[in-house]
């Protein structure tokens, strides 16, 4: 009897230490390399974790060039833009989605720390305020008007349909000019 329950609760201790193994995501503008830069963050440490077919939605305003995104894989598969765009749809028509997704492949993750998933330029190369990721359960279902029937949510599953997506931080919207100050600004006396 005792051996039974010692056993479950060792079972109890591994489901809750599973279930606690998640990942944020998040998009940032470099300015640097003139590109967008799309990072995981994990809650676990592991080398060579399997990341499995996985999708991450980018999330543009309208008024940039209806046209796929230029992506760049870094880590975690190679990511690129193979589903169909939404532009402009009528239940969210100030924004475009992109669908980037992977096929997957192993990768070393360290917990609390950012790793590079993939990178990608808008069309033109311009730089846009208010890129950001997919938020699920707020942005537009695949049902909404003019969503096309697409999914955007973002996941990130590890085979067996085990999904380790969580949320997304930092989310507000990149700014190509953090400091919001213009050229001639900076000549004021």
């Amino acid at each position: 009897m005792k051996k039974n329950i010692l056993f479950i609760v060792l079972i109890m201790i591994g489901l809750t230490s599973f279930g606690q193994s998640n990942v944020q995501l998040t998009v940032k503008w470099n300015s640097t390399n003139s590109q967008y830069e799309v990072y995981a963050k994990p809650s676990f440490t592991q080398s060579n974790f399997n990341l499995g077919a996985s999708q991450i939605s980018i999330v543009v305003p309208s008024s940039v060039a209806d046209s796929k995104l230029t992506v760049t894989p870094i880590a975690g598969g190679t990511w690129s833009e193979e589903g169909v765009p939404v532009y402009a749809p009528a239940a969210q028509p100030a924004n475009d989605f992109h669908p980037i997704t992977s096929a997957g492949a192993g990768i070393n993750f360290t917990s609390g720390v950012e790793t590079l998933l993939f990178t990608f330029t808008l069309p033109g190369g311009t730089c846009a305020d208010g890129v950001r990721l997919f938020i699920n359960n707020t942005d537009p279902s695949s049902s909404a008007a003019g969503m096309s029937g697409s999914d955007f949510k973002n996941s990130l599953e590890a085979g067996a349909g085990v999904e380790y997506y969580q949320s997304n931080y930092n989310n507000t919207g990149t700014q190509c000019n953090p400091c919001n100050i213009t050229a001639p600004e900076l000549s004021k006396p």
